[in-house]
């Protein structure tokens, strides 16, 4: 059954109910009305419901959370490096080796093994790349150098690892 046209009150009411923030479904509810004929009268009207003013401030404040929510991810990672590099430095190292027959042995040395030298030192990079990348996100000027410094930071502690690793290897 086609409905009958639309009328002129029922503009005006588009035009009022539009005016005070209700959504296109809202509007077409109230007058029992298809959705689509609301927006066809909305664009006849020079209306729009992108959610302008209504949008905009959740979005920011959604911007805003999740600017937050990387600098806590940036302090969390280099909280990681931080703790790799102080475990690899340490006075003491300890690992848990798995025996053949499925118990565990705790083994305390001076240094870290080469493999988990590089483990570390492979990790550290990884996290201080990540912080980089989620830094630069919310930095406007200098963001280049920002990401300079971190990744030159990066490459020289994986040099420093690897020149040790090779020490280690090679008996030296």
């Amino acid at each position: 059954m086609k409905r009958p046209p639309v009328t002129d009150t029922e503009r005006d009411e588009v035009r009022r109910r539009h005016a005070t923030g209700e959504t296109r479904n809202q509007i077409a509810r109230a007058l029992s009305r298809s959705a689509s004929t609301i927006s066809r009268i909305a664009r006849e009207e020079g209306l729009r419901f992108e959610g302008g003013a209504r949008v905009a401030a959740t979005t920011e404040v959604r911007q805003l959370d999740l600017a937050e929510q990387r600098r806590q991810l940036v302090a969390r990672l280099y909280a990681r490096a931080a703790a790799n590099l102080d475990r690899v430095e340490a006075g003491a190292y300890l690992r848990v080796e798995l025996l053949p027959d499925g118990r565990t042995r705790r083994i305390t040395t001076d240094d870290p093994p080469a493999q988990d030298e590089r483990h570390h030192s492979q990790a550290i990079g990884s996290y201080l790349s990540s912080a980089a990348r989620l830094a630069e996100i919310d930095v406007n000027n200098g963001a280049g150098e920002v990401r300079s410094m971190l990744t030159d930071l990066a490459r020289g502690l994986r040099e420093t690892f690897a020149d040790d690793v090779e020490g280690d290897q090679s008996g030296g």
